[in-house]
């Protein structure tokens, strides 16, 4: 599969698969990650549409990230294993929620599946619940919820969309209780909820990509 490097809107990005192909997936990585790390993946599933890999604006310690980490730094200086967030509101995220739309923007109107890996996957949701370029289809991998005072009364911009939720049983990084809840979020909302609890920690196991696929192939 032919992969290449483009500027889309304010957000560098790698696209991998054919340019013509009628629908769109936008990959968002998670925090201390960058594109590069997932791309790799799409040259075994590109057949069916293209892919999207942006690299998050901010620099941090290893790779890059969707906003500043110092808010969620200091939960994890509080808690005693893996989190749930849905008390942290991080700063930055409206900037990272608008330098998304302008990558958004700059991708022609097909069908479109927006997909976020843990930090990736809670500015997807945030995306669509600020009435963001809706997708086809949602994709919340090893995810959690934030900001749930703001997320709550935005909630009926779910209804009807469809949604995958993965999450790994011993995920140490963000506890599997914190996918049940982003599930059940979803569910509330009128989402139509497809649940994929996994055996695994903090991860993209080939069970979520085969899932993702699928998915893809279907919308």
């Amino acid at each position: 599969m032919v992969e290449a490097r483009e500027q889309l809107g304010e957000l560098n990005a790698i696209l991998v698969g054919p340019r013509d192909a009628d629908r769109i997936v936008v990959m968002l990585h998670g925090r201390e990650m960058e594109g590069a790390d997932l791309a790799p993946f799409a040259h075994s599933l590109a057949d069916h549409a293209l892919w999207v890999f942006p690299d998050a604006p901010l620099p941090s310690t290893r790779a890059r990230t969707w906003w500043p980490v110092d808010s969620e730094a200091g939960l994890r200086r509080l808690a005693s294993g893996p989190l749930e967030l849905s008390a942290m509101d991080p700063p930055g995220r409206t900037e990272a929620r608008a330098q998304l739309a302008s990558l958004l923007a700059a991708l022609a109107p097909k069908r479109l599946v927006l997909a976020g890996f843990s930090q990736g996957g809670m500015l997807a949701m945030d995306s669509v619940l600020h009435g963001g370029r809706r997708p086809d289809a949602l994709v919340l991998l090893s995810s959690t919820r934030i900001a749930i005072a703001d997320w709550e009364p935005r909630a009926a911009e779910l209804a009807g969309l469809r949604v995958l939720v993965a999450h790994g049983d011993g995920d140490a990084e963000l506890s599997l209780q914190a996918g049940e809840l982003l599930r059940d979020f979803a569910i509330a909302a009128g989402a139509n909820v497809t649940w994929l609890p996994f055996e695994g920690g903090h991860q993209l196991p080939f069970v979520v990509w085969r899932a993702l696929k699928k998915l893809v192939r279907e919308i």
